[in-house]
């Protein structure tokens, strides 16, 4: 029998998350959702977003975004960037404002390699992968709110809540970090929390996202 690689559970858990998300119910209005890492490029850094989509009519919409650093302190670690794509129905999305002065728009497309390009985000010095230093961005323990304007047709707008508002076709969030303990940088995938049916079912077969640590 041949044994699958840690890698393929790794790829296959953040696929699995992308496609429950996608079965959630949508409904207009004031929504929240939590988005948690479900896959990254060192399997080091950890978030949570808690992420709200408001929508009261015409074509458009807001996401407001409170992403908290989640790192073990031990590892050090600054979250110094983020980047969404919406919902494939949405014709745009932009980035608004930050709590922290220190993020600044990113041009479109952000380039946020090997998870492609996104439609918007905001960093450290207007910059996805630099910024200069990380010592200003998010600290371990700490959060920071991000808001972004979505367009889009009121039927479209309408459709989508927060589960939903990000690409459901491919990955919607992705967190930077850098700075921590011996100098590693992570870029981190994040998926809605699925309900707690599938929650059991991740659980179950070993592969749901835990707070990452280096060993």
């Amino acid at each position: 029998m041949i044994r699958m690689t840690i890698s393929f559970w790794r790829a296959f858990a953040c696929a699995l998350l992308a496609a429950v998300a996608c079965a959630a119910p949508a409904s207009a209005g004031f929504s929240t959702a939590s988005y948690v890492p479900c896959c990254s490029t060192e399997d080091i850094g950890s978030f949570r977003a808690e992420l709200t989509y408001s929508y009261t009519g015409g074509t458009s919409a807001t996401i407001s975004i409170t992403l908290t650093n989640d790192v073990d302190p031990s590892l050090g670690g600054y979250i110094t960037a983020i980047a969404l794509r919406p919902n494939e129905t949405a014709s745009g999305l932009s980035f608004v404002s930050s709590s922290s002065p220190a993020f600044l728009n990113i041009a479109a497309p952000v380039s946020a390699a090997p998870y492609g390009t996104f439609t918007a985000g905001a960093g450290l010095g207007g910059s996805f992968l630099g910024g200069g230093s990380p010592l200003a961005g998010i600290a371990t323990g700490s959060s920071r709110t991000f808001t972004f304007s979505m367009t889009g047709s009121a039927s479209a707008l309408a459709a989508l809540d927060a589960e939903t508002a990000l690409s459901q076709n491919s990955y919607g969030m992705v967190v930077r970090f850098r700075g921590g303990q011996g100098g590693w940088s992570d870029k981190v995938v994040g998926c809605a929390l699925p309900a707690p049916g599938a929650l059991a079912l991740l659980g179950a077969i070993g592969i749901l996202p835990t707070r990452r640590r280096r060993g």
